[in-house]
């Protein structure tokens, strides 16, 4: 380091600073990286983001005990058994009030009896609650909500193709219909167009879907709307077929 031998301050101190300043930069770096890392890993396990709950809440097996991982500590069912997985429907919401902010999840349930979204009996929630307590992040509790399902009700426009038998259409259709209730991930935020693509894509002969006259609770709607249940029945709702 011959520049060392300068009897200049200035340089001196450059130097210095110079050295130090490459063990900072080095040490930033390795902060920056970990930082990735880090950021890496709760964006893939998706820790407190909304669909980091409704999974877990969807995944429930009721009257199965989990199992404890012996690395992670982390809950899990060591079996899946999807004849045991009751919750049908789960979404998410934060509540932002001032500088008050709650977590929500509401769940429903497929009542056997009615073959419709239900709100968890008393036994059933509390067993689900009581689950989904393992879950939950230390510092941000999660209210754990089910009620009755809101009730949809639309005119529906259905374009098809003449070559498909009508009456098959129809039964297939219905079956879509309650399928998309049951597992369409739409996190407690129902779109016209959701349901519309979904029928387009997953009835065979239907062309377009056309929704009209939606109403929540009887409140009428515009193309979106929040469900305060987070999920929903359907009322009665006219279809109307039209062939190309």
């Amino acid at each position: 380091m011959p520049t060392l031998n300068s009897s200049s301050v200035a340089s001196l101190v450059s130097k210095m600073a110079e050295a130090n300043g490459q063990a900072i930069d080095n040490t930033l770096l390795e902060l920056t990286n970990t930082e990735t890392i880090i950021t890496g890993i709760i964006t893939d396990k998706n820790f407190g983001h909304s669909g980091y709950y409704t999974e877990k809440a969807l995944a429930y097996q009721e009257g199965v005990n989990l199992s404890i991982d012996p690395i992670t500590l982390a809950p899990y069912y060591a079996t899946v058994d999807t004849t045991l997985q009751i919750i049908k429907q789960a979404a998410f919401e934060e509540v932002v009030s001032g500088s008050t902010v709650t977590l929500i999840l509401k769940v429903a349930y497929l009542d056997p009896s009615t073959g419709l979204l239900a709100k968890l009996p008393t036994a059933k929630k509390t067993a689900f609650d009581s689950y989904f307590n393992n879950f939950e992040i230390p510092g941000l509790p999660v209210t754990k909500v089910s009620n009755d399902p809101n009730i949809l009700v639309f005119n529906g426009a259905i374009t098809y193709d003449p070559t498909y038998d009508l009456t098959t259409l129809q039964t297939n259709l219905a079956a879509a219909l309650i399928t998309f209730r049951d597992t369409f991930t739409f996190n407690g935020i129902f779109r016209n167009y959701y349901l519309e693509n979904y029928l387009v894509s997953n009835v065979p002969g239907v062309n377009a879907v056309y929704l009209s006259g939606t109403t929540i609770d009887a409140v009428p709607f515009s193309g979106t709307t929040a469900l305060s249940a987070g999920d929903f029945n359907y009322g009665t709702c006219p279809l109307t077929y039209t062939s190309l």
